[in-house]
């Protein structure tokens, strides 16, 4: 390979690797000849190994080959010495690798040229160069290939021409023959340098392709041993399987896992670890990525376990394995599951405070806020909608719990609100504003008359009864009504109090009724609070005056009692019955101070009667139902009787059914009965007192209401209710008195029944005093004898 005329220096080879220029007289004989790099000492030392030993083998063959020709012994150790002492140079290992070559070369050639001159020349031993000659070219060095090349050009065009018979056997002219095997010479010559000049551009492609093969391979090896140091120390379980799933690998965190030691599963089937869907035959087929499944320990428990399978694929890429990652979820799916359970109980938590914020605790209706975001968003709508708003207040509730305790009230409250639902559109709002006071949203109405009959049937299913143990509450209500316009510009706390307002009419015009807000409303209530300011005044302004009715013997026909009856005769307003001031002084609490004056003025009556010479009468008082429940009736009635100087016995004071049987109310009652002061129940038959409860008080007589009184006629009482209250009465031991007897009918069905007494219009309406003595004085029965 000589450089191109011109040119300078030296030119890469096809690896890129300049070679180094001969020196000396080499360069002229040879430009071409490779300089050679250093061989590793291994490879070395196996090609000079392979030298020695085919250099030994000629060492040994050529005695023999001598002593074939016919040479002597003598001669034939004088041949081998030479050969011997180069190949004794080649194994010393104390020389230099170079040195030894060069004898091993020198040794090779030497052999060739002595079985030459041993076969006399022979042609075909020289066939033996040519195939020594290459072995020189093993060790890719120039010192022994040119040895070798020198010495066969030696042998040849020196020796050949100067001893022909000694190199060449034939007669041809020795200067041709020698040129003609030294040309032989260099075209092997020229053969094992191509081939050493190839082997050496090919070597340094191997070596460059094996010191990054060695690069990857190192690379490999460190990222292998990096993985196998993370896999021997993660807690996750590594497992790996053949195709068919025979156990091949197995980590310290399997063995912590599932309790086997690696030599108790390798080999055998990863079915063991299955505790619940079977493996498939091929794991290949398992879909790769993470999923649960349920896995067995040694000992035979399961867990859950989050698996996640990868192909393990050979160098061709085709499955070779399967690897399994796993790891114990059990504690993992419990801790989720608990925070689940305790999101799902803290949504809970928050839904039932939300609740609770929004709504009556007692009835679980809505309360005052949501009840007044539903009525701000009704009211956002409301130039195109009507809407109606009605707030209801029951009527006589305080007795309940006065009389049976909160517990008693607080069932009437649900019982209520169970009602109002039952009786509104699925739409309408129902809100319980605190105590007994609720109001109902009724959004989208068509007019006036829908919700007044709204509110009526709220009020009929209030008046059914209550029950709750062996009581029966009947609780009324009142209800009032506003409503919105489209050019209604109220606000919300505007349409409360406009409902509040005709809700106040209509418990003040005689309770359980509906009123519907109008603008003339307010003036209404004006006068309505006027009334209580002039009644007040009544009281102390001694424009408050009694009237007397008569009651009868129905056996004697005397007048044996009065009952005391208060009138108001007012300057301004003239004479207001009952019904005008008795439900307002009620509401307003005046009604105390009225009782007081009826009872000490009833009291002073008597005592006049006594002084006048008239035989002794009875005087039946009303009372309020709340004076029994607050504890100081008795104390008004001693301090009366005290006054007047009026035995208590001479007083009767009339108690409503409704509230007779009241805790409150029966304490009352024997404070009353304990000063020797006679109790009634008035109105019976129109409440629903317990009989057992009844049957506990000091009771004297019961008087039957005048709604069961009209319903009877001559002939037609048995079986009426006036005839059960008159059965029931004197099972009790109790004087019966029928209140508002009218027609003479009434009084022959009474007489037939065994009715005891009776007071009405058919014996005399209230009087005055003066009236009542001047009946009594007459003696003149007021009834036929029966």
């Amino acid at each position: 390979m000589t450089q191109p005329a011109g040119t300078t220096g030296t030119q890469p080879d096809a690896e890129g690797v300049a070679p180094t220029r001969p020196r000396g007289w080499a360069r002229a004989v040879l430009p071409a000849l490779p300089h050679g790099r250093a061989m590793p000492a291994e490879q070395w030392d196996a090609h000079h190994a392979f030298v020695l030993r085919a250099l030994a083998v000629l060492v040994a063959a050529v005695p023999v080959y001598a002593l074939l020709r016919g040479t002597g012994p003598g001669p034939a150790v004088l041949a081998t010495a030479p050969l011997l002492a180069l190949a004794s140079v080649a194994r010393l290992p104390s020389l230099h690798r170079s040195t030894r070559a060069a004898a091993a070369a020198l040794g090779l050639m030497a052999t060739a040229a002595v079985v030459v001159y041993l076969s006399d020349g022979a042609t075909e031993a020289h066939f033996l160069f040519f195939a020594l000659l290459p072995l020189a070219a093993l060790y890719a060095a120039r010192a022994p290939f040119l040895l070798a090349v020198g010495f066969v050009a030696a042998h040849h065009l020196l020796l050949g021409t100067l001893v022909p018979h000694a190199v060449f056997s034939h007669s041809a002219a020795p200067l041709p023959m020698a040129a003609l095997h030294a040309g032989f010479v260099l075209l092997e010559s020229w053969a094992c340098l191509a081939a050493w000049r190839r082997f050496d551009d090919r070597r340094e492609q191997i070596e460059q392709v094996v010191a990054e093969r060695t690069g990857e391979l190192r690379a490999q090896r460190d990222e292998l041993a990096r993985l196998a140091a993370v896999v021997q120390s993660t807690d996750d379980a590594v497992v790996t399987t053949t195709v068919d799933g025979t156990i091949t690998s197995w980590n310290p965190g399997a063995e912590r896992l599932y309790g086997w030691r690696a030599e108790e599963v390798l080999g055998r089937h990863a079915s063991l670890l299955s505790g619940g869907a079977p493996l498939p035959a091929d794991m290949t087929t398992l879909p790769p990525g993470a999923q649960e499944r349920v896995h067995r320990r040694r000992d035979g428990s399961v867990f859950d376990a989050l698996v996640t399978f990868s192909l393990i694929r050979g160098e061709d890429g085709r499955p070779t394995g399967v690897a399994g990652i796993s790891r114990d979820i059990t504690g993992t799916k419990r801790r989720e599951a608990e925070a689940r359970a305790a999101a799902r109980q803290l949504e809970a938590q928050a839904g039932e405070l939300a609740r609770r914020a929004l709504h009556d605790p007692l009835t679980g209706l809505a309360n005052r806020a949501l009840m007044q975001d539903r009525l701000e968003h009704a009211l956002a709508d409301r130039r195109v909608r009507r809407h109606a708003v009605l707030l209801l207040d029951l009527d006589d509730f305080k007795a309940v719990n006065d009389e049976c305790g909160h517990e008693a009230g607080d069932a009437v409250l649900v019982a209520v609100a169970r009602r109002l639902e039952s009786h509104v559109r699925p739409a309408d709002t129902v809100a319980r504003l605190g105590g007994d006071e609720f109001v109902v949203l009724m959004e989208d109405v068509e007019g006036r008359r829908d919700v007044v009959t709204v509110a009526e049937r709220l009020l009929g299913a209030l008046r059914e009864p209550v029950p709750w143990g062996d009581e029966r509450f009947t609780v009324g209500g009142s209800v009032g009504v506003t409503l919105t316009d489209p050019t209604d510009r109220r606000g919300m706390d505007d349409l409360l109090r406009d409902a509040d307002l005709a809700m106040y009419v209509a418990k003040s015009g005689g309770k359980n009724r509906v009123r519907v807000f109008e603008r003339g409303m307010r003036e209404e209530v004006a006068a309505q609070d006027e009334l209580v300011r002039d009644l007040r005044a009544a009281v102390d302004g001694g424009e408050l005056r009694v009237l007397y009715q008569p009651q009868v013997d129905l056996r004697t026909g005397a007048v044996t009692g009065v009952e005391a009856l208060a009138r108001w005769q007012s300057g301004s307003r003239g004479l207001v019955e009952p019904a005008g001031f008795i439900p307002v002084a009620e509401a307003t609490g005046v009604i105390d101070a009225i009782d007081d004056w009826v009872i000490g003025q009833a009291c002073g009556q008597l005592r006049a009667w006594d002084d006048a010479g008239l035989p002794e009468l009875r005087m039946a008082v009303n009372v309020s139902p709340r004076r029994l429940a607050t504890g100081d009736l008795a104390v008004t009635l001693a301090a009366a009787t005290r006054a007047s100087g009026v035995h208590p016995s001479r007083l009767e004071i009339e108690v409503p059914e409704a509230v007779a049987s009241g805790p409150d109310a029966a304490a009352g009652i024997r404070d009353v009965r304990a000063l020797g002061v006679h109790v009634a129940i008035d109105d019976f038959g129109t409440g629903s007192s317990s009989l057992a409860r009844l049957q506990d008080l000091p009771l004297d007589r019961l008087k039957i209401d005048s709604s069961s009184v009209a319903l009877l006629a001559a002939g037609q009482a048995a079986g009426s209710l006036a005839d059960a209250v008159i059965a029931l009465g004197n099972s009790l031991g109790l004087q019966v008195v029928a209140e508002g007897v009218e027609q003479p009918g009434q009084l022959a069905a009474l007489r037939s029944l065994g009715c005891d007494a009776a007071q009405g219009h058919l014996f005399g309406s209230p009087v005055p005093a003066s009236a009542v003595e001047h009946m009594v004085r007459s003696g003149r029965p007021l009834i036929a004898v029966a």
